[in-house]
């Protein structure tokens, strides 16, 4: 038994007041016995024996009030089978990412887990606080609620295209958990428990001492077989009216000999199966300018967010494209090849729309149009082109290598890294430097030392590129290679119709062009963009159109989900020796949720007190109404004619 305000109980001094009550109404006057009167008096008795049992039950009523009263102001707490004392803070970190919408038998993997997490919120009480945290939506606002709530948001739960950060949700737990700052905390980790959702924790110097108890994993799918590349033309843009072909290539289990269907634009564009390896190929026939979009079907099973793959691609004309007299002869070379198939046209400056330069002529800038700067091999060049640089782009510049800079590295990174095959070295390569006014670069290639070594830099009305090394076999082995020609076809595609970017991981942010008005998402709603740089709910597969203020198309954008890794769950013991590191106290529960608020005292009884004190003072009520007081008082005046009459008897004199 325990008190949450025990300083109340000195309320109970207030039982003496309807003690002191029935015991000053008991007055007994001095009796002399008159004969004549003796049957009066036998009459009497009986009567008060009947008032002094009604007294004594409206007294027992009236501390029973009182003592019920105090009660449940001292906010009595009994271990009965609830608890909820102390009050504590629950985070449900549930697993509503990719792998939860497998179906296992009749149900989903998300609604076991949605079972488990409801079985703990039965140990909860009215003044707990819990949180949802779908690890699935990491965008998703968790708010404080009391447990009908947190059950209502438990089964209005759906499953997303995202591979789950279990590690980045129990972190985000506990900061919620932490910021409440409760009498008790816990965090429940619901999950089918994948390798992919839980990375290796980054260990802590003091490891968090929150609880974390996890759930038992529901049944998983023992196999699986997904989308997990599609391809379009190797990686080069399609031209206008020049057919192309699409490559896709599954993953996971019997991806052999399995039938697929590629859908454009909405229509059926062919069947094939796939190879021993799961990759099949398909023609595409000629398209017309613009953005084209389709998906990529396989044979449906246990999983099937991943079934689906969806791809997006530009179909432009030949580009024009001005190259200076003195760019260097191998990326002349290139264009002419790129050009004589068709991939894009030379002309000269004024009519260009992408302009690559060496960057030492400040008065042969271009008005409009992208300009490409391949800087000279000559260091003593360098001011020119940081004269250029400054034009084009303030705050930045080229400076000479550092003298303990690694003499050989290789490009190892980028958003452009994947075009180009093979392993190349850099032997050569200026540092880039800019000031806190620089704008901001896009990263397209980077060298093993993480240093850049093409960058981009988006304005208004153009976008720059900038090179850190001359392209000639001297500084690199690009101009020598086969990489040399999807280089230059890709740094003569226009802004606005590059294809980086076009292909996301379900939940990763999508940044938006400045003119972005509307985003139209893959179920069909729509959000508002304007004045938005970047979208982080893109936890759905599919298409998401990226629309102007007048409803012209921007950009495409195709969201798919990372096929999972593994085809069966960890083992719970194995997943509380990974978390061990940050958390101390993570524990599997089995049989569930048996430990989960397990330190609670008992459940708070001052509703079942204030019930009884409203059933006693009815009952008080009733008893004192039902006559009570109307015999009290004749009785009360039988008394006292009896008292004056055997006073009269026993003196004549005062007759």
């Amino acid at each position: 038994m325990t008190f949450l305000f025990p300083l109340f109980l000195t309320a109970l001094a207030a039982l003496a007041v309807p003690i002191l009550l029935h015991l000053m109404r008991r007055r007994e006057g001095k009796t002399v016995v008159f004969p004549a009167l003796r049957y009066l008096s036998r009459t009497t008795r009986e009567h008060a024996r009947i008032i002094r049992l009604r007294q004594i039950l409206l007294l027992a009523l009236r501390v029973a009030a009182v003592l019920l009263l105090v009660l449940a102001g001292a906010r009595l707490v009994l271990p009965l089978g609830g608890t909820d004392d102390p009050p504590a803070g629950l985070a449900l970190v549930v697993d509503n990412g990719l792998t939860s919408g497998a179906v296992i038998g009749d149900g989903r993997v998300l609604d076991s887990l949605v079972v488990r997490a409801e079985a703990v919120l039965a140990r909860t009480g009215s003044r707990d606080r819990i949180w949802v945290v779908p690890a699935g939506e990491p965008w998703r606002p968790a708010l404080p609620m009391s447990p009908e709530e947190a059950r209502a948001t438990l089964d209005g739960l759906s499953s997303s295209h995202v591979t789950a950060n279990l590690e980045t949700a129990l972190r985000r737990a506990r900061s919620l958990l932490e910021a409440a700052a409760l009498d008790a905390a816990e965090i429940v980790l619901l999950s089918d428990l994948r390798a992919e959702s839980l990375p290796d924790p980054i260990p802590e110097a003091s490891p968090f001492q929150i609880p974390v108890r996890i759930a038992p994993p529901p049944p998983t799918p023992t196999s699986n077989r997904g989308v997990a590349q599609i391809e379009v033309s190797g990686g080069l843009i399609p031209r206008a009216g020049d057919p192309g072909e699409l490559q896709l290539r599954l993953a996971g289990t019997a991806r052999a000999d399995a039938t697929v269907r590629i859908y454009l634009e909405g229509e059926l564009l062919s069947a094939a199966r796939t190879d021993s390896a799961g990759v099949a190929v398909v023609p595409i026939p000629p398209l017309a300018e613009g953005w084209a979009h389709g998906r990529v079907e396989a044979p449906p099973d246990d999983l099937r967010a991943d079934d689906v793959g969806y791809f997006v691609f530009p179909v432009l004309p030949p580009p024009p494209v001005h190259l200076e007299a003195s760019i260097s002869p191998f990326v002349r070379d290139a264009a002419e090849v790129l050009e004589d198939a068709g991939r894009l046209r030379i002309v000269d400056g004024a009519s260009a729309s992408v302009h690559l330069l060496s960057g030492t002529d400040p008065s042969g800038l271009p008005d409009s149009g992208d300009i490409v700067l391949v800087p000279p091999d000559d260091p003593a060049l360098l001011p020119a082109l940081n004269r250029v640089l400054g034009e084009l782009l303030p705050g930045w510049r080229l400076e000479a290598t550092p003298a303990d800079t690694p003499g050989t590295r290789v490009l190892d990174g980028g958003s452009m890294r994947e075009i180009l095959p093979g392993r190349l070295e850099v032997r050569a390569a200026y540092r880039m430097a800019r000031d806190e006014s620089g704008p901001d670069p896009e990263r397209l290639l980077t060298l093993s030392d993480g240093s850049d070594w093409l960058v981009a830099t988006h304005g208004e009305n153009r976008t720059v590129l900038l090179f850190a090394s001359p392209l000639t076999p001297a500084a690199s082995d690009l101009p020598t290679s086969a990489a040399m020609l999807p280089l230059v076809d890709r740094l003569t595609t226009p802004t606005g119709m590059s294809p980086e970017g076009t292909e996301l991981l379900a939940g990763a942010p999508l940044p938006l062009p400045s003119d972005a008005h509307t985003l139209e998402l893959p179920e069909g709603t729509r959000r508002a963009a304007e004045g938005t740089s970047v979208f982080v709910e893109t936890g759905r597969a599919g298409i998401i159109r990226v629309l102007g203020p007048g409803e012209e198309v921007l950009r495409l954008h195709a969201v798919n989900p990372r096929p999972p890794s593994s085809t069966t769950s960890m083992q719970p013991e194995d997943v509380v020796d990974r978390l061990s590191p940050t958390w101390a106290r993570a524990t599997v529960e089995d049989p569930w949720p048996g430990a989960v608020l397990a330190d609670r005292r008992g459940r708070e009884v001052w509703r079942p007190l204030l019930a009884g004190l409203l059933l006693v003072l009815i009952a008080e009520g009733w008893l004192a109404a039902s006559g009570g007081g109307r015999r009290d008082q004749a009785d009360t005046s039988g008394e006292q004619a009896e008292e004056s009459g055997h006073t009269r008897a026993a003196n004549p004199s005062a007759r």
